[in-house]
C-alpha cells in the first residue's frame, strides 16, 4: 500500500511539476483505485510530459525522486526516521569491516560471450552484434559500441579503474566480466557465504580485484566467504558509510552500478535504497558516473527510425487487421523548434506497477545524474531475457513468463536470450561508456535531450520496433510459446538460424 501512495504522489507531483500539467496531474489523481490497471499509460504519459523539453525532462525527475525521499521511512529497532535523516546517522556498532581479495590472472586477449552453446569472439561476435542490429533488436549505436569494445583490448583492460556493484550477485550485472578485465570491484550482496566463496574463488583466477564488507574482521578466503556481505535494505546508512570510508583508498572515479532486483514492494524499497547510497557518495564527490541496466518493459523516447520501423511492420501484419493496438504512438508535445518525438509504452502488466516505479526510480537518477549533476551514466537496456528471478524459483508468474518468452521470438523483431549471454553484452557497453570519452553516458556529449542516454544504446530485444505494442502481445507470447516455440537467431547472412521460423507470425 505505501509503495502505491508512493507511486501515485510521485507521478503527480512529477507532472504537476510541468507548465500545463495540471491535467496529467488530475488523471493521475483519479486512477488512484484503479492505479494497476491505468499506470502504464499515466506513466507514459508522464515520459511524454518530459520530452517537452529538457528543462522540463530534469524538473519531472527531481519532483518525482523528492516525493518518494519524503514519502519512505527508515524503520529500525521501533524508531522511524525519514530515509535522508537515516542516511545522516550510521550506527557506529553496525560499523562494516572490509577484505580485499586480489586476483592473479592475466587479461583476456579477447572478450568472449556465450551464445546457444556457442562462443562468440572477434569478428564472428562483431558479425553478430550487427545481425542483431540489422533484425531490429539493437540499435545502432548500441551495435557500434559493442563492436568498439570488441575490437578495442585498451578500452577492456581496467587496470585502475573503480566499480562500485550494488547487488553483486544479480544474473546480469557485470562483475564478472569487470574482474576479468582487470577492475577493482567493490561488491555489495547480502551474506549468503557459499556464495561469496564462489565470487573470491573468481577474484583469486581474475585480473581484478574484489573489496568485500564484512560483519568482522577475516583474512582467509574461508573466513571472508562466511563474514562478507551487507543488506541494502537493512543496513542501508553503514553501506553508505562504508563506502564512503573505503573508496578513498581505491583507484579514483568510481562507478556506481544498481543491479538489484527483489519481488513486489521490496523492488521498490531495494530501488531507492540504491538511489540513497548513489546520492549519499555523489553528494560527497566520491564517484564518477553511476550505471544500470535497464528494462524494455519501461516509458522510453524512441530513438530515430524506430517510429518509421513500428509503422512498418503493423501495415504488413494481419493483426492490423484484427484491430490489436499499434506500438507507434502519436507525437509527443515538443517546445517551439523542438524536433518531434516518440514515447514508447513497453509496460508489461503482468510486472505490476511497483516494478515500474522501482525502474522509473533509476530513470530520474539517470537523467539528473547526467544532466544536472555532471556525471558519466551508463544506463543501458537489456533484452528479455531468461532469469531466475523470471522462469524459476519462488516467481507465481514464472510458468506463464516462460511461454511468454518461448512466444516471442513468433514476432519478428522480437528476441529472447539467455542470461549469460545478456551478461557480458551489457558489461560490454557499461566499458565502452566509461572508457569511450564521446559516448552518450558522457556529459560533454551534446544531446538533443536528457531522455535520448537511456534508450539511444538500447538492446531492446526488438520491443522499440515490433508492429503492435507489446503489452497487447502479451496473449498471443504466451500461446504460441506452448504451441509454437520459436527461438530466432540471426545471422550475418540475413537467415535465422534454427530454433526458428522463417516467417513470424505477425
Amino acid at each position: 500500500a505505501v509503495c502505491q501512495r508512493a507511486a501515485l504522489a510521485a507521478a503527480r507531483r512529477a507532472a504537476a511539476a510541468a507548465p500545463a500539467g495540471e491535467e496529467l496531474a488530475g488523471a493521475i489523481r483519479k486512477a488512484r483505485k484503479t492505479w494497476r490497471q491505468e499506470y502504464p499509460e499515466m506513466l507514459t504519459r508522464l515520459v511524454e510530459a518530459q520530452s517537452y523539453s529538457a528543462q522540463r525532462a530534469i524538473a519531472i525527475a527531481e519532483a518525482g525522486l523528492a516525493e518518494i525521499y519524503s514519502t519512505f521511512e527508515f524503520v529500525r529497532g521501533g524508531e522511524v526516521v525519514g530515509v535522508e535523516a537515516a542516511m545522516a546517522a550510521p550506527s557506529a556498532a553496525r560499523a562494516l569491516h572490509t577484505a580485499t581479495v586480489a586476483g592473479s590472472g592475466a587479461l583476456p586477449t579477447s572478450l568472449s560471450v556465450p551464445y546457444f552453446g556457442d562462443s562468440l569472439s572477434d569478428q564472428v561476435l562483431v558479425d553478430q552484434v550487427n545481425a542483431w542490429a540489422d533484425y531490429g533488436a539493437l540499435e545502432p549505436a548500441g551495435a557500434a559500441a559493442l563492436c568498439a569494445v570488441a575490437n578495442s583490448a585498451e578500452w577492456r583492460d581496467l587496470r585502475g579503474r573503480t566499480f562500485v556493484a550494488l547487488g553483486a550477485t544479480a544474473e546480469l550485472g557485470p562483475l564478472a566480466l569487470l574482474l576479468q578485465c582487470g577492475a577493482t570491484v567493490v561488491a555489495v550482496a547480502r551474506g549468503k557465504p557459499a556464495k561469496w566463496a564462489e565470487l573470491v574463488s573468481m577474484a583469486r583466477a581474475s585480473a581484478g580485484t574484489l573489496v568485500v564488507p564484512l560483519k568482522r574482521p577475516a583474512s582467509s578466503d574461508e573466513e571472508i566467504a562466511a563474514a562478507a556481505g551487507a543488506d541494502l535494505l537493512t543496513e542501508t546508512p553503514e553501506l553508505a558509510a562504508w563506502l564512503a570510508e573505503t573508496l578513498p583508498a581505491l583507484p579514483k572515479g568510481a562507478t556506481v552500478g544498481t543491479y538489484t532486483y527483489l519481488d513486489g514492494e521490496l523492488n521498490v524499497r531495494i530501488s531507492l535504497a540504491c538511489d540513497l547510497v548513489c546520492s549519499s557518495l555523489v553528494a560527497k564527490g566520491l564517484c564518477a558516473g553511476v550505471a544500470f541496466v535497464q528494462t524494455p518493459s519501461q516509458a522510453f523516447l524512441l530513438p530515430a527510425g524506430c517510429t518509421e520501423a513500428c509503422d512498418e511492420s503493423y501495415a504488413s501484419s494481419y493483426l492490423r487487421l484484427l484491430r490489436y493496438e499499434p506500438n507507434a504512438r502519436p507525437a509527443a508535445p515538443v517546445a517551439d523548434g523542438e524536433p518531434t518525438r516518440h514515447a514508447h509504452d513497453g509496460y508489461v502488466p503482468m510486472q505490476g506497477p511497483n516494478y515500474a516505479l522501482a525502474k522509473a526510480i533509476n530513470h530520474w537518477r539517470a537523467v539528473l545524474a547526467r544532466s544536472r549533476d555532471g556525471l558519466t551514466v551508463s544506463s543501458n537496456v537489456a533484452p528479455a531475457c531468461r532469469t531466475a528471478s523470471m522462469v524459476a524459483g519462488d516467481n507465481k508468474n514464472a510458468r506463464a513468463v516462460a511461454a511468454a518468452l518461448a512466444g516471442m521470438g513468433n514476432f519478428r523483431p522480437m528476441l529472447v536470450f539467455n542470461a549469460e549471454t545478456v551478461a557480458v553484452l551489457m558489461g560490454m557497453l557499461l566499458i565502452h561508456d566509461v572508457r569511450n570519452p564521446a559516448s552518450v553516458a558522457s556529459p560533454s556529449t551534446p544531446l538533443g535531450h536528457p531522455l535520448e542516454l537511456l534508450s539511444a544504446q538500447a538492446f531492446h530485444g526488438g520491443s522499440f520496433r515490433v508492429g503492435v505494442k507489446p503489452a497487447a502481445l502479451g496473449r498471443l507470447f504466451a500461446i504460441t510459446g506452448f504451441l509454437f516455440p520459436s527461438d530466432p537467431r540471426p545471422t550475418s547472412a540475413g537467415q535465422l538460424q534454427r530454433g526458428s521460423s522463417a516467417e513470424s507470425v505477425a
